[in-house]
């Protein structure tokens, strides 16, 4: 069979900090940390649930904004199969940790619809949008660029992702550009004691199709890393939005 679309997963990269401290941003791939969920609907509370009934020592995070926009955050104890809810109402998520390794998949959904925002595997332990936080200055201010670093990793247990693109197949903010590491599972970062408002060296960002390293064969079991890069003008409205990057390629 030939690589699956669900084998083609976004993980996240080693730092992945949620503000401007100084810090080592990017690095090798984070196999605990997915970058790809989908949102909640309407403004709701969110329930939590394993499908597995040993799973009730574990404490599941949901970070997020409300409908003033305040930033907010939900400590919900996971109590196996049986459903839990939040306290607090989200208007977004932004981020959803889990404090311990879990035996079964962990279920979000919002409340009202039961519709799934994001499914935790065993092994992963945090779901996350990627530039949590990020603000741009005020009206006369200058402008912010921010970077973070996500890992498109070919999961496939045999096959290569052959003539391999990765491409930016929507962007309704138009304020997203990326840039492709040049070797699979690459380590880069953008400087020991730089926040993430400090562009990697040497990589140039735009909006265009760029070929998988190794000559475009995106090998099983590798991660592709993709450096992003979201530019705010000062003065800009704070915007809930998404970017969708997408890999192609060929298989056998």
């Amino acid at each position: 069979m030939p690589v699956d679309a669900s084998e083609i997963i976004v993980y996240g990269s080693a730092s992945m900090p949620d503000d401007d401290t100084p810090t080592n941003i990017g690095g090798a791939i984070d196999i605990t940390v997915r970058v790809v969920f989908t949102d909640i609907a309407a403004t709701d509370q969110v329930e939590i649930v394993s499908d597995a009934a040993g799973d009730t020592t574990q404490t599941v995070t949901i970070h997020g904004r409300n409908a003033a926009g305040e930033l907010i955050s939900d400590a919900m104890s996971l109590n196996g199969t049986t459903v839990v809810l939040s306290t607090e109402t989200f208007e977004r998520i932004l981020k959803i940790v889990v404090s311990a390794a879990h035996t079964g998949t962990i279920t979000v959904r919002d409340q009202d619809t039961d519709t799934t925002i994001a499914s935790i595997e065993s092994g992963v332990l945090e779901i996350r949008r990627p530039f949590y936080n990020a603000a741009a200055e005020a009206s006369g201010g200058a402008e912010r660029k921010y970077y973070e670093k996500v890992f498109f990793k070919n999961t496939d247990p045999v096959l290569s992702l052959t003539g391999a693109t990765i491409s930016e197949q929507a962007d309704p903010s138009g304020n997203v550009a990326f840039a492709l590491e040049t070797t699979l599972d690459g380590t880069d970062t953008n400087g020991v004691g730089n926040d993430r408002q400090t562009a990697p060296a040497t990589y140039t960002f735009d909006s265009t199709t760029k070929n998988v390293a190794n000559s475009q064969n995106h090998t099983a079991g590798a991660g592709q890393g993709v450096w992003l890069e979201l530019t705010l003008a000062a003065g800009a409205a704070a915007t809930n939005t998404t970017v969708t990057p997408r890999e192609s390629g060929t298989t056998v």
